[in-house]
């Protein structure tokens, strides 16, 4: 009995030791992603990418015993259950072997993304996003995590990179004209933590469209989120998640409109937005951690719930200029934004594909994603 005890206690311990060292603190006491976090989550990353089998679209798609499968359609991103997280979690690659070049799965990430981003294979993938669901397959969700991918790769100094990125151009161009289409003739929109998230497919599509200097883009995406969010006010953060939700509704908002306003009118647009998040006493209030005790299939929706939450309040926080709000606020959303990552991490690394399929590339996001 003794032993057994002791097993579980060195079980116990070394489980909560490697969940540590998944990330050190900076100087605010924020968590940022640890060496050892960073092999762990390409770990994943790298499993999943590679994993045609199970997949959402060919169990919907196709019979039993057919001899197409999800490389057939989609040889770049066929794997990860779905073509979205196959694509957010190239984008998990590209970032962790941006920033941790020396891990010791840094050659198996290049050499993953240089069979990824190969021309003929981009190509294949353009074919079918050019003609299924009249051409707005996966917008504006996964769409705009490839103009995030492609982003990526233009802030990064390598000579692979670059050729990624011309290889990935027929793409990121078919998609950036659906953007230049689609959100000027959109009358309202919706608040949504979903894969049909206006403010989400707008962020990224920001993103790119600074990057990749198109001026055209810039224009459209800033007319269609102040056109959309600029008025909104007093949303009810303590309501969400709506549904199953998987991300903020209301903060991914705030993170297109603080990329899109000058920084002292988006801070005025803030305070109108979610005014308790100024406050010391009320910030627990829109931050609170809406926890279950079970974590897979469509709960696990609430994993990616509040990592969204973590990466979208680092953006804000990137974004203030220093002493907009107080040392005592700050240490509130420092407090809840290591609690909601702690809380996500339960989860996540356990063997469970539901989980591991997408919230590996949500963890990297929510701690270096926009660093």
């Amino acid at each position: 009995m003794k032993k057994l005890i002791c097993f579980c206690c060195f079980v116990y311990f070394t489980n909560l030791t490697a969940q540590v060292s998944l990330v050190n603190k900076l100087e605010d006491g924020r968590y940022t992603l640890s060496n050892e976090g960073a092999s762990y989550f390409a770990k994943l990353s790298l499993d999943c990418t590679r994993k045609s089998s199970p997949h959402y679209f060919y169990r919907a798609l196709f019979k039993k015993g057919s001899s197409t499968g999800p490389k057939d359609l989609w040889p770049s991103f066929y794997g990860c259950y779905d073509w979205h997280s196959a694509v957010h979690n190239h984008w998990a690659l590209i970032k962790i072997l941006k920033l941790y070049p020396t891990i010791p799965e840094a050659t198996e990430i290049r050499e993953k993304l240089e069979l990824s981003f190969s021309k003929d294979k981009i190509l294949v993938e353009l074919d079918y996003v050019k003609n299924n669901e009249d051409g707005l397959f996966e917008f504006p969700y996964g769409q705009s995590w490839l103009l995030k991918v492609a982003d990526e790769l233009i802030n990064w100094d390598d000579k692979d990179a670059k050729r990624w990125l011309n290889n990935l151009k027929p793409l990121t161009e078919y998609i950036v004209n659906v953007h230049l289409i689609v959100w000027p003739n959109t009358e309202s929109v919706k608040l949504s933590g979903s894969h049909d998230s206006p403010a989400l497919g707008i962020s990224f599509a920001y993103d790119y469209a600074l990057s990749s200097k198109n001026v055209a883009l810039k224009k459209v995406l800033v007319k269609a989120a102040e056109r959309f969010y600029g008025d909104v006010k007093d949303v009810p953060i303590e309501q969400e998640p709506f549904e199953y939700d998987f991300m903020s509704a209301s903060l991914l908002v705030t993170d297109v409109m603080r990329k899109v306003l000058p920084k002292e009118k988006f801070i005025s647009w803030l305070k109108d937005f979610c005014p308790d998040l100024f406050l010391a006493e009320q910030v627990n209030i829109p931050l609170q951690i809406k926890r279950s005790l079970k974590h897979d299939g469509y709960e696990s929706h609430w994993d990616g719930y509040h990592l969204n939450r973590i990466w979208c309040l680092n953006g804000i926080l990137k974004t203030f200029p220093e002493g907009t709000i107080d040392m005592n606020t700050k240490k509130e959303w420092v407090t809840a934004m290591n609690d909601m990552w702690d809380y996500a991490q339960e989860s996540i690394g356990k063997g469970n594909y539901d989980i591991d399929h997408w919230l590996s590339s949500f963890s990297v996001f929510a701690l270096i994603g926009y660093e």
